[in-house]
């Protein structure tokens, strides 16, 4: 499995708009910034799990 994964530019941009949303309120917090990357991960971990196919081939992802 490949170790990078390519975002398109309007990916990385909601990536970075959100990381900047999160962080301004952990830092209100007084606790530490996260990175992009760390953000995409956890994205990735929280998600994967609920990842289905419908009946016409696309992907959907559960809301809990």
């Amino acid at each position: 499995m490949a170790k990078m994964l390519r975002l398109t530019d309007d990916e990385e941009e909601m990536l970075r708009v959100k990381c900047v949303e999160l962080n301004k309120v952990l830092i209100t917090k007084g606790l530490m910034p996260i990175r992009d990357s760390e953000l995409a991960h956890e994205i990735l971990k929280q998600t994967i799990a609920n990842c289905y196919l419908m009946t016409d081939g696309k992907i959907r992802v559960r809301s809990e």
